[in-house]
């Protein structure tokens, strides 16, 4: 099996400090820099992404909840011997 290459992910602004403590020691690993490109992947206004969150939220738990009065609808229906309304 070929030596597999280690790859060190920077995810801060600082990249200049870790540019600094690389050289200081022997081992050189290549740099990522992933921080810097996340931030630019952002959108314009981080009030929208804030508000897209929240309304992934409000989704999730409104299907929670219709998963959970479906089954609740169809414990009750073979609790009370009642025909299927699909039927």
């Amino acid at each position: 099996m070929p030596n597999a290459h280690s790859h060190l992910v920077l995810c801060s602004d600082n990249g200049e400090r870790a540019a600094r403590r690389r050289r200081d020691r022997s081992f050189q690993p290549s740099v990522i820099d992933g921080g810097k490109q996340a931030a630019s992947v952002l959108g314009d206004n981080p009030w929208i992404d804030l508000l897209d969150v929240i309304d992934l939220g409000v989704v999730l738990s409104q299907a929670s909840y219709l998963a959970l009065l479906g089954a609740s609808l169809a414990v009750l229906r073979l609790q009370l011997d009642l025909p299927d309304p699909a039927s």
